[in-house]
């Protein structure tokens, strides 16, 4: 006779305990090698590198021992599952534990229980060690408070993962099934996110691919969500724990333990062995896969659409082909299923709509959307290669410029079907909007060298402009505390020195334009700028390093020029054995092929080496030797800008000759020729 006044079953939970307790024992014993072995072999107690003092984070809290376990846990609760859950997949267990007196519900929640006390026995045994550890010989590396954190937050990820995995085993009847299940489920809205913004990326003009569906896909589920807390507690003065998410995770983690035991009351004893535990997920489950593995796939090759369109079409078609009638097989148990070939023929119909609204339509208004001056406060706007979290800015006349320019690329001539990497579209512009309603617009359009430069060249006219997307400027930058320049070879520590040279780098950052801050042809090196923030300063625990890395060139005359003032130009210039090579324009034109190189400057690619024929094939061209470089120079190598400088029509430059014997450009300027012997001298 079945009992039913009780939820809980002594004799399920004591049993499921007894028969795999040497699972237990073996996560303990690894949980015990990851930490706590290491602690007592590897840490040298005389070594103030592992305190707290020193480190500000407790050891058991850095990368190691605490991302380690926690990725462990990510998978231990399949396997859990898989055995703990047996009796849904296999029909012998099946008859014997239900022929047992006792209710669904009292053997789910037996079950649920005894699992999480085989996986969570092991934390909590190492935790204990852990905490006495840091009371009897290690309170200087780690504290009891600490040891809570390592064993709450290694629960946390066992609690989260395994309720998905008792929710993917009560779906199927198959063990192999429910490991699939498992991973779909938590992987099924990034593969989503991540197929659709591929072929958006290829099909949409403006589209911008780092959305808020794959963002949020990526950051909001589990897996995520749990290695990043760990990894957030091993960084120093972290914010710790964001008890709103994880009341989030926990409240996720409850539906789904209902959810399971739901379907294990609903689902029929004969179902074990069998994929699908219900059987109006039978075609839920086949349409499901090759969906996925059809929007996977051209996902995937929608980037070859432009050049060869039949590759990602036949091959979606062949791949979700064989998933679709695989599919079928398994979930029939027969070989026999070709007359569902109707079925696939309407799949196919179906998702060729889906890719030609993409394809063949503006997506609803998307790739001519421009909203209201009415309906957003402030814009972004800035190049392709910057990143993507750029200031927002609220000056109304480049609110303005930025609205214009995105008219001007939204014009029908601009906007394309497909995606084509020919060459012609080199780089792109990407315009953000916050709007009103708390939401943000972003589009990226592909353009060219030109149009990029002809757009960003009137953005560097503006100083509010530049002293927004430039980080010299931020007001985060509280103390300057060290300056490094040419990778080290200069390093400014003096804070009269750094004043003076932060002072004539934010000079010239003003003062330049965009072609002659940006010319990759000019000679460049980087700078290093190392200081505390604001918000920190008045805090001993917070005052640690924070860098921007600024790229300076030739153009750069007040920060060059100090730099030569103090002495450092033979740091700063050091060719090695290069020696200066000076061509005229007559020789230039002479050696180079002159017509390649003029239709690449119209195309657009930005040239860091000058392609020049070996030294031995110049054989009538000037070279400076070291005990001539001070000498006034009469030739200047000329050629036409690459990029597109407006009223700038030609550059001169320096050219250095390597031990291969190849012509290197080490520096370029615009019309003034004096800043070239300022250099050299």
């Amino acid at each position: 006779m079945i009992s039913r006044t009780s939820l809980f079953n002594k004799g399920i939970f004591y049993s499921t305990l007894k028969r795999y307790m040497w699972g237990s024992v073996l996560y303990s014993i690894i949980l015990f090698a990851l930490t706590s072995l290491i602690i007592l072999l590897g840490v040298d107690v005389e070594n103030s590198w592992y305190r707290m003092s020193d480190r500000r984070v407790a050891l058991i809290l850095g990368d190691h021992y605490l991302i380690l376990p926690v990725i462990i846990g990510l998978f231990v609760p399949t396997v859990v599952a898989l055995l703990t859950f047996r009796f849904l997949h296999s029909k012998k267990t099946a008859i014997f534990v239900h022929s047992l007196p006792v209710t669904r519900t009292a053997n789910y929640i037996s079950t649920v229980l005894a699992a999480f006390v085989l996986m969570g026995a092991p934390v909590v045994l190492n935790g204990v060690i852990l905490a006495f550890l840091s009371i009897f010989k290690y309170g200087e590396f780690f504290t009891v408070t600490s040891c809570l954190i390592w064993t709450g937050l290694n629960l946390l990820t066992l609690f989260s993962m395994f309720s998905i995995a008792a929710f993917a085993a009560g779906l199927t009847g198959n063990s192999f099934a429910a490991v699939g299940l498992n991973g779909l489920i938590h992987g099924i809205v990034l593969i989503f996110a991540a197929a659709f913004s591929a072929i958006a990326k290829c099909f949409l003009y403006g589209y911008h691919d780092l959305n808020r569906l794959l963002y949020g896909a990526m950051r909001w589920n589990f897996v995520s969500y749990l290695t990043e807390t760990a990894s957030a507690m091993s960084i120093k003065n972290a914010p710790g724990f964001d008890f709103l998410k994880i009341g989030t995770i926990i409240l996720i983690s409850l539906m789904f333990y209902v959810f399971g035991w739901l379907i294990y009351r609903k689902r029929r004893m004969e179902t074990a062995e069998d994929v699908a535990a219900f059987r109006c997920l039978n075609p839920i489950y086949k349409y499901l896969l090759s969906f996925i593995s059809a929007l996977s796939t051209f996902g995937i090759l929608s980037g070859a659409i432009a050049e060869k369109p039949l590759v990602p079409v036949i091959f979606t078609i062949i791949v979700s082909l064989v998933v679709y009638f695989a599919a079928e097989m398994v979930l029939k148990k027969s070989f026999k299923v070709w007359k569902a070939y109707k079925g696939y023929l309407v799949f196919v119909a179906a998702f060729s709509v889906m890719i030609c609204i993409f394809a063949f339509t503006s997506f609803f208004g998307f790739e001519t959307r421009i909203p209201s001056r009415s309906d957003f406060d402030e814009v972004a706007i800035y190049e392709y290669y910057y990143q993507d979290d750029m200031p927002w800015i609220s000056d109304e006349e480049i609110i303005d410029y930025t609205t214009a320019v995105h008219k001007m690329l939204t014009k029908k001539e601009n906007i394309y079907t497909v995606k084509r990497d020919d060459g012609k579209y080199t780089t792109a512009i990407n315009i953000r909007y916050k709007l009103k309603n708390g939401k943000t617009m972003v589009r990226r359009y592909p353009v060219t060298e030109v149009m990029a430069c002809e757009i960003l060249e009137n953005l560097y006219k503006h100083e509010i402009y530049k002293k927004k997307i430039f980080e010299v400027f931020g007001e985060q930058v509280g103390e300057v505390y060290r300056i490094t320049v040419n990778e080290g070879n200069i390093e400014l520590a003096d804070k009269e020195k750094i004043e003076e040279f932060f002072e004539c780098l934010s000079r010239d950052i003003l003062e330049l334009d965009y072609t002659q801050m940006c010319d990759s042809n000019a000679w460049r090196t980087s700078v290093m700028i190392e200081y505390i923030r604001t918000e920190d300063l008045m805090d001993d625990d917070k005052r640690h390093m924070w860098n921007i890395h600024q790229s300076i060139n030739a153009n750069f005359k007040h920060t060059l020029g100090w730099l030569i003032a103090n002495g450092y130009q033979k740091p700063l210039f050091n060719a090695g054995n290069w020696d200066l090579c000076i061509l005229n324009r007559e020789q230039w034109e002479k050696y180079r092929e002159i017509e390649e190189v003029t239709m690449a400057s119209h195309k657009g690619p930005m040239v860091e080496v000058a392609r020049l024929p070996q030294i031995q094939e110049l054989s009538d061209i000037g070279i400076i030797s070291d005990d001539l470089r001070k000498n006034k120079i009469d030739d200047f190598v000329i050629f036409r800008g690459v990029r597109f400088v407006p009223e700038k029509d030609y550059s001169y430059y320096v050219c250095g000759i390597d031990n291969g014997g190849y012509l290197n450009v080490l520096a370029a300027f615009y019309e003034d020729g004096e800043d070239l012997l300022n250099l050299i001298d």
